[in-house]
């Protein structure tokens, strides 16, 4: 009789161990998918870095142009929050029903940045109408190319320049083509204020809300992920905005 119980014992003893094991292979560690807009990468990383020691969250940021982080959210790609470099793709996501959270972030400001061969050739935006300027602005897919196109737009200098042929390359993130000029490979690039300081490019003329509108980075919590950990992660880089500032964007009040 007690050997019977005793096996069975066993039995229990044993399947609870294989249970246990089971659970502990299915359970996956919390991480957080987090998309990022290309420009915000400089501060970002340093508000990442803190976010993981402070908490100890896997935490896995995906850095590209905000239109293409927005298709790979829209066709399922696994994203717990998003930082954009448009509200209007914050937007866009709300009227698809797939966000939990929104928040209006930063503010910026398109402006003219000049490489070294540039220095001579242009300095004011009317100039970019003058015969052989190279001129870079991002593909209109990107925000930021998107922003430069309608300022010039606005200005009344945008068919010329196109007339011209000055428009040379459209990157297709901010930071390509402030390398651009940074290497001297072309003459003049309108990109962000804040990522015309990362790359220590002077401005040497701007754009206003007149010209290109509001300038608003947002974020957006995506229904159906880790939510929670999302929101905690919103909350952690609105407390330590001061990172973004110190590159030139400035708080959304």
């Amino acid at each position: 009789m007690k050997r019977h119980y005793l096996r069975k014992l066993i039995l229990f003893l044993t399947f609870l161990a294989v249970l246990s094991t089971n659970e502990a292979i299915c359970a996956e560690p919390v991480k957080l998918n987090l998309y990022v807009a290309a420009g915000l990468k400089k501060a970002m990383d340093v508000v990442v870095e803190k976010f993981i020691k402070e908490n100890g969250v896997e935490t896995y940021p995906n850095y590209g142009p905000s239109g293409g982080l927005y298709t790979q959210i829209i066709k399922g790609q696994p994203c717990d929050i998003y930082f954009s470099a448009d509200w209007d793709l914050i937007e866009k996501l709300e009227q698809k029903e797939m966000l939990a959270q929104k928040k209006k972030f930063l503010k910026d400001f398109i402006v003219l940045v000049v490489s070294k061969t540039g220095e001579n050739k242009v300095r004011s935006l009317n100039d970019l109408t003058k015969d052989g300027i190279v001129l870079s602005i991002a593909d209109p897919r990107a925000p930021v190319g998107r922003y430069a196109e309608k300022g010039l737009q606005n200005s009344g200098l945008f068919d010329t320049i196109v007339a011209k042929g000055n428009i040379k390359a459209k990157p297709s993130t901010v930071n390509q083509l402030a390398i651009l000029v940074q290497k001297d490979q072309v003459d003049a690039g309108l990109i962000f204020q804040s990522v015309a300081n990362m790359y220590g490019l002077p401005p040497i003329d701007s754009m206003g809300t007149d010209l290109t509108g509001e300038i608003v980075f947002g974020i957006g919590v995506i229904k159906g992920g880790n939510e929670a950990l999302a929101n905690k992660f919103m909350e952690f880089a609105v407390q330590n905005v001061a990172e973004f500032v110190s590159y030139g964007w400035q708080p959304y009040e």
